[in-house]
């Protein structure tokens, strides 16, 4: 217990260090340009956030942002996994699906954006863009991993009559989470980018990008840092977050 405790000291004193160290690199840097329109300081930034903090506006727009993004995301699940197992036990439907799956990872992320503007309503393109950004990760990842599934435990499964039921639950399911997760993992990170990019072209009334756009129209660079680091930290919470509730030996 006690080496486990200087353990968790040891990794936050370390982070903590990393963490002052750039804040000292992002001063040294703004005190060089001295020019706040170009690099405002971290005081001028966290200042902007304090200021920020106290809005509903920024809330709302918070919370509109984080739904897109979980709305996105849950859609990119439930599609990939289903076709992908769809697509394991029939190779008329993977044959099809192959070349759309290519398609969609080939397509540049803004090519995304603007057909979905011509589409969909401006609420709906983030999340039409998170879609189709984290969609062929699901389904490939879980693809993948049905196809990993242990050809003997399967043969033995069907040599001692095992249900089907628990077949799925004790060697499929097993074999798949991994590469669930390692799917999750990735695109925590892009659904952000892809959701906040996408919100920046389509401007919705209540957003994170609306506002990064509209701190470039104001020339507001300490706003627009603001802005940013919300982005970085909500996105690195929901990451941990997620890491702390999955079973333990499953990394995300």
């Amino acid at each position: 217990m006690v080496l486990n405790k200087s353990g968790r000291f040891k990794r936050i004193r370390n982070i903590t260090l990393v963490i002052l160290f750039w804040f000292a690199v992002w001063q040294i840097v703004s005190l060089i340009v001295n020019q706040p329109l170009l690099m405002p300081s971290p005081s001028e930034t966290f200042s902007s956030l304090g200021m920020l903090l106290v809005t509903s506006k920024f809330w709302l727009s918070v919370a509109f942002t984080f739904y897109r993004v979980v709305f996105g995301l849950a859609i990119s699940v439930v599609t990939g996994i289903v076709l992908a197992f769809m697509a394991s036990r029939s190779a008329a439907l993977d044959n099809l699906l192959r070349p759309v799956v290519a398609a969609i990872k080939s397509t540049p992320v803004m090519s995304i954006i603007v057909l979905a503007l011509v589409w969909f309503s401006e609420s709906f393109v983030p999340v039409f863009s998170c879609v189709l950004l984290c969609f062929p990760i699901f389904y490939t990842n879980t693809l993948t991993g049905i196809r990993s599934v242990s050809g003997n435990l399967l043969e033995m499964s069907a040599v001692f009559r095992v249900r089907r039921k628990r077949v799925i639950k004790e060697v499929i399911i097993p074999s798949v989470l991994p590469h669930v997760y390692s799917a999750l993992s990735v695109c925590l990170g892009f659904s952000w980018k892809s959701v906040v990019a996408a919100e920046v072209l389509s401007s919705p009334k209540y957003s994170m990008g609306f506002n990064l756009y509209a701190t470039k129209l104001y020339l507001n660079t300490a706003e627009l840092f603001a802005w940013t680091l919300t982005i970085i930290v909500i996105s690195l919470i929901v990451e941990k977050g997620l890491k702390g509730i999955l079973p333990k030996g499953n990394t995300l």
